[in-house]
C-alpha cells in the first residue's frame, strides 16, 4: 500500500499537529470487571501496547489523554494526562471522547480504545488522508471485512457541539453519532490489527513472532 504523508489539509510543508486519546474507562463488564488497560499480554500491560502502537504512528501524536474512571494513579503514572467522564452516570466511550475533545480545541482528535494492541501503524495515515481529501467530514473511522471500527477514528474539534448533543438525549452508538455527522468510512486490509480483547481468551494467545 502506498504510503500517505501527513501534511495540512491545505496541502502545505507544516506538519501535522495532532492529540489521541486512548479510551480505558469502561467497566470491563466482560472480565469480570477488571480494568483492561492494566491486563496483562505479551508481558506488558494493555495500556503499553496501547501506547506504543500511538507512538508508532506517522507523524506520533503531540499529546496523548488516556480516558480513565479509576485507576487514575496508575494511569497518571505512564506520564501522560487522565481525563474521566464529565458525565455523572457512565454512558460509555462516547462520555470518554467527548472529555477528550474537551483538551483539543485546536487539534484533531485521534481516538483508539485500550484494548486493541495491534492497531495499525498507519492509522493516523490514512484516516488524516481521508480528512483532507473531504474538507467538510468532521470524522473519519476504520473499517475491515469484520465491519466498522467506530471507536479507531479521526475526529476534527468541531465535531464537539454534536457529541454533547447527541449524550444529551442519551444517545450512546458510537457508529449511529458517526454515520449522523457523515463520517468517512476507510477500509484497512488487516482485520486482525483491529483485534478486540474483550475476552480472558484473547490474553492467552502470544503475539505472532512471524
Amino acid at each position: 500500500m502506498e504510503t500517505v504523508t501527513p501534511r495540512t489539509a491545505i496541502g502545505g510543508p507544516t506538519p501535522v499537529v495532532y492529540d489521541a486519546l486512548i479510551l480505558a474507562g469502561g467497566r470491563g463488564t466482560r472480565l469480570s470487571g477488571r480494568d483492561k488497560g492494566w491486563i496483562m499480554w505479551d508481558g506488558l500491560p494493555l495500556i503499553e501496547h496501547t501506547l506504543a502502537r500511538l507512538n508508532a504512528q506517522t507523524p506520533a501524536p503531540s499529546r496523548i489523554f488516556i480516558s480513565a474512571n479509576r485507576n487514575l494513579d496508575a494511569y497518571q503514572q505512564t506520564g501522560h494526562v487522565v481525563v474521566t467522564d464529565e458525565r455523572p452516570d457512565f454512558m460509555g466511550p462516547l462520555a470518554g471522547v467527548e472529555a477528550g475533545l474537551m483538551r483539543c480545541k485546536k487539534n484533531p482528535l485521534l481516538v483508539v480504545p485500550c484494548d486493541t494492541p495491534l492497531l495499525p501503524e498507519n492509522l493516523f495515515e490514512r484516516l488524516f488522508q481521508a480528512l483532507s481529501e473531504h474538507p467538510d467530514s468532521t470524522a473519519a473511522f476504520a473499517s475491515t471485512t469484520d465491519g466498522p471500527q467506530p471507536l479507531c477514528c479521526l475526529l476534527r474539534p468541531t465535531i464537539a457541539g454534536s457529541l454533547s448533543k447527541y449524550l444529551d438525549v442519551g444517545h450512546g452508538s458510537v457508529l449511529r453519532w458517526l454515520e449522523q455527522a457523515h463520517a468517512q468510512q476507510i477500509h484497512f486490509d488487516d482485520a486482525h490489527a483491529f483485534s478486540n480483547f474483550n475476552n480472558l481468551e484473547m490474553f492467552q494467545t502470544p503475539r505472532s513472532r512471524s
